[in-house]
């Protein structure tokens, strides 16, 4: 993943996070999705920001740990997407 600024709607913090961003294009959906990981100092911030960003559609966010992530997506199946979501929790440590 490269080094990226935090999503749009990303509520301010008093201590920014450190964010990275990837583009995957998903096979046999002719969609894509755009995944945003940021890390925090502490876990309590993590979960503020999961806390406040405003929903949107085509879009999950969770939080786990130190790390904030927030998956876009655009024309992929329910299958595909929740294998994308779930490969992301399960590399994130848990704290």
């Amino acid at each position: 993943m490269a080094s990226a600024t935090p999503p749009a709607r990303l509520p301010q913090s008093a201590t920014p996070p450190v964010c990275w961003k990837a583009d995957y294009a998903i096979a046999g959906d002719d969609g894509s999705a755009t995944v945003w990981v940021c890390g925090y100092r502490v876990s309590a911030s993590a979960f503020d920001a999961a806390q406040r960003m405003t929903p949107a559609p085509d879009e999950v966010r969770f939080q786990k740990g130190l790390y904030f992530a927030v998956v876009e997506w655009s024309r992929v199946s329910r299958a595909n997407i929740t294998a994308l979501v779930s490969a992301i929790e399960r590399t994130l440590p848990p704290e």
